[in-house]
């Protein structure tokens, strides 16, 4: 298992920003009490197209299920065909089961985007993408740092106010395989060395979740190769 490290703990809406960071704003931000701020940190930079070869690509996700079942998923899709997606499955992707939602950071959404599942098969269908809370690359560029409000990730069937659990997992890879064909050279980089590890938040309370993922698979390319997690549950207020 990853080294999962977790601290309970009374929060406010203050954040320590890296100064070298750069943030995104939308103009109008929903606030509903509860907030995610998610942070993905990997052993080179964060880099959707490579400096040096612009033909490598580079995409970056956080997967998030609110469906109350902490056995579905999400998991990275590892082998043929990779999920039917290029980068994700579950214990039934077929129904798309196991993922309700996720930010997709790369060439396409140069900003970090949330999008939500829809029904269908192996979360081809998804809802137009909208900007989380906030979007920061900070630490010189090795680090990514989103925050989302409940009413972003929320479902039809378990509403902002009463998520009470989240599944999340992180993936990273350089290649989205969407046919299913196997591509040779193709890397990933997920939560433990299957990349099935995926955190249980209990989001009831204010928390802070995180590791550094060393049991995670053997990645060269260290721009893929996450080195820190962070998922922190935080009560924000309106006011």
């Amino acid at each position: 298992m990853s080294r999962i490290r977790t601290i309970t703990h009374i929060i406010g809406i203050t954040l320590v920003v890296t100064l070298t960071g750069c943030a995104k704003f939308p103009d109008t931000p929903p606030v509903t009490g509860k907030q995610l701020v998610l942070t993905m940190t990997v052993r080179g930079k964060i880099e959707p197209v490579d400096g040096l070869d612009p033909g490598v690509a580079r995409y970056y996700f956080i997967a998030i299920d609110n469906d109350g079942d902490d056995q579905t998923g999400p998991w990275a899709a590892v082998f043929p065909p990779y999920g039917g997606n290029g980068w994700v499955t579950s214990n039934d992707a077929q129904h798309s089961v196991g993922m309700t939602s996720f930010i997709e950071y790369d060439a396409a959404n140069p900003d970090g985007y949330l999008y939500g599942v829809l029904p269908g098969s192996f979360f081809l269908n998804t809802t137009s993408p909208v900007p989380p809370i906030r979007t920061e690359l900070l630490e010189g560029g090795s680090t990514l740092r989103f925050i989302v409000d409940f009413s972003q990730i929320a479902t039809v069937s378990v509403p902002a106010a009463d998520i009470t659990s989240l599944d999340i997992n992180f993936i990273t890879t350089n290649a989205l395989p969407v046919g299913g064909e196997f591509v040779p050279g193709r890397e990933w980089d997920a939560l433990g060395p299957s990349g099935q590890n995926y955190v249980n938040v209990d989001t009831t309370n204010d928390r802070l979740y995180f590791g550094d993922n060393s049991d995670g698979p053997v990645v060269t390319d260290p721009d893929l190769d996450i080195i820190y997690w962070s998922i922190e549950v935080q009560t924000v207020s309106s006011g």
